[in-house]
């Protein structure tokens, strides 16, 4: 067909082209006019900037329409900036979403926060201001990192030695299990010879490598190249104690108030072993046991039902024993080398940690929901005093062994052979500036 006015065709190829683009989905009247988004109030963070600390980040107000996405950035200078990243920033790998945790890799970095803005116009980036340096809220006030030689550690003290007040572990020596039916005689002497006599394992050693080991054995006879181990040992079950084992705390020597306290430690996979990294009250000798407060930072025990598991608890008056305030942490990677166990305390709360991440926290409020009204605070939470801590490879008892009826309560099955309990380091540090250690 011929048009017969050129006009016409015009105005046809018009309405063809604004169909095209109203079925593609774009205003005819609009198509060429869409400006990209603009920020009439930039991105912001609040917040602290310090390891762990929540921080959390605002997009600003806006105009037009727009979908958003955000990221967060470690810097290396301070400064503003509100339509671009500037350069010496990283994204943080994760991180895009406007709530943020600050971890130990931040340290010493400023931080960003990007917000895109994107239609059919453009994108647009508005960036906030950057953080303060992010610093660490924890002070390191004591610690034990278990360095030097292999053999008796010169930090503990020991039966066979002068009383020494600058030594903050002492060792124990007892076989009366514990008040747990436990199998093993607590002793500082060696455990286990080697075939030609020389001494293979103490009960508490340092094995040379920066690391403190507390060993379970069972007794060796005497023979001609050595002498018996565990002579003159008795046991609440009798005088042929089954197992030799090592214990250490710092009792009357080092204590610590609020603040957290950690340790990198191996577990033991041994049948029957029962290892423990806990705390006491420093008042246990007066109060007794619950009154003093007991806190269990770590125990497990390896058995049917309870391997690969560990336990973090509370004991006071109210909730003691077989019902403590706890929670038991599954992790199927637990013996497969070194994890970071811990506790954080504050007059509120108490934190479990596990490789520096909270699994469980106790509070004074949920304390003391277990008691009954008009019972003393100090009873329902006993955990704001000075408490000592202590470490321990126990063998058999009520979480490790067999229930039974009198001597047989506790017991271990025939597979049980001892273990080792490794100790890379113990640390405890105030957190923003709360935590105190207590030097007798």
């Amino acid at each position: 067909m011929v048009f017969a006015h050129t006009s016409g065709a015009r105005a046809i190829a018009s309405l063809t082209a604004a169909i095209l683009l109203t079925s593609a989905g774009v205003s005819s009247s609009r198509a060429a006019s869409v400006a990209k988004p603009k920020a009439t109030k930039a991105a912001s963070i609040t917040g602290t900037a310090k390891t762990e600390s929540a921080l959390t980040g605002a997009k600003g107000t806006w105009k037009g329409t727009a979908t958003f996405t955000y990221k967060w950035y470690a810097c290396t200078a301070a400064g503003t900036a509100k339509t671009a990243v500037p350069s010496g920033c990283s994204a943080i790998a994760g991180a895009t979403k406007p709530a943020f945790t600050v971890t130990a890799a931040q340290e010493g970095k400023h931080l960003r926060f990007a917000t895109t803005a994107k239609n059919r116009g453009g994108t647009t980036i508005s960036v906030s201001a950057s953080t303060a340096k992010v610093t660490s809220p924890y002070t390191l006030l004591w610690s034990d990192e278990f360095n030097g030689p292999a053999g008796v550690p010169s930090s503990v003290q020991t039966s066979n030695e002068a009383y020494d007040a600058s030594k903050p572990w002492q060792a124990t020596i007892s076989g009366a299990g514990g008040g747990n039916y436990e199998r093993q005689y607590y002793t500082d002497g060696v455990v286990q010879y080697n075939t030609d006599g020389s001494v293979a394992k103490h009960a508490v050693q340092l094995d040379g490598n920066g690391n403190l080991q507390l060993n379970a054995a069972k007794p060796q006879s005497a023979n001609e190249n050595h002498a018996a181990t565990g002579v003159g040992a008795s046991c609440w079950y009798g005088t042929a104690c089954e197992f030799l084992s090592g214990r250490i705390d710092t009792r009357d020597r080092v204590g610590f108030k609020n603040g957290l306290l950690e340790a990198r430690v191996k577990i033991p996979s041994d049948a029957n072993t029962w290892p423990a990294f806990w705390m006491l009250g420093a008042n246990y000798g007066s109060a007794g046991w619950p009154a003093s407060g007991e806190i269990d930072i770590m125990e497990t025990a390896f058995k049917t039902g309870r391997a690969y598991t560990y336990f973090g608890s509370l004991h006071a008056p109210y909730y003691y024993g077989g019902f403590p305030m706890t929670k038991v942490m599954p992790e199927f990677n637990l013996y497969s080398g070194y994890h970071t166990f811990g506790v954080l305390r504050t007059p509120s709360k108490i934190e479990f940690r596990f490789d520096g991440k909270t699994f469980y926290t106790a509070t004074k409020a949920a304390a003391t929901a277990l008691a009954p009204a008009g019972a003393d605070p100090a009873r329902i939470w006993p955990f704001d005093q000075e408490f000592y801590m202590i470490l321990n490879l126990a063998m058999g008892g009520t979480l490790g062994g067999f229930s039974g009826s009198g001597t047989a309560n506790g017991s271990v099955g025939p597979s049980a052979t001892g273990g080792t309990l490794a100790v890379d380091w113990v640390r405890f540090s105030a957190v923003n500036g709360v935590g105190e250690v207590v030097v007798h």
